[in-house]
């Protein structure tokens, strides 16, 4: 099988990834005298997304060069990139869950997992 199936559906999943993220930064309706407070307020979602977005870049583009010494695909390199993006499909709910509990245990340990997930995800990709 070609690899332009696998890499546009690939692009495709971290594309709606990280729109998916976006969207838990709501926009505070208040009052302009109220403004400042409410986006400090949802400053730590912010800050998540960024991190998110710039290590779902990191992965994209590592995806993306590790397609490029790949000629054709098998069934089961579709399966181990489904995989791949099966974990990263899951990053934004830890993120969503660091924006909102900040300086938590739980949150971390959830994202550094989430991480590490597609991390060996990829190592066994690659493999």
């Amino acid at each position: 099988m070609e690899k332009n199936r696998i890499e546009a559906f690939s692009d495709g999943v971290f594309a709606i990834v990280i729109t998916i993220m976006v969207f838990e930064i709501k926009i505070p309706h208040v009052s302009v005298s109220e403004l400042n407070g409410a986006l400090f307020e949802i400053l730590p979602k912010i800050l998540a997304f960024i991190l998110s977005f710039i290590i779902i870049g990191v992965y994209w583009v590592a995806h993306h060069n590790m397609m490029h010494f790949i000629e054709n695909v098998d069934r089961v390199a579709l399966w181990l990139n489904n995989l791949v993006l099966l974990t990263v499909a899951l990053i934004p709910i830890p993120t969503a869950l660091l924006g909102e509990y900040t300086n938590t245990v739980t949150p971390i340990l959830l994202y550094g997992s989430t991480l590490a997930a597609v991390n060996f995800s990829g190592f066994l990709f690659w493999i």
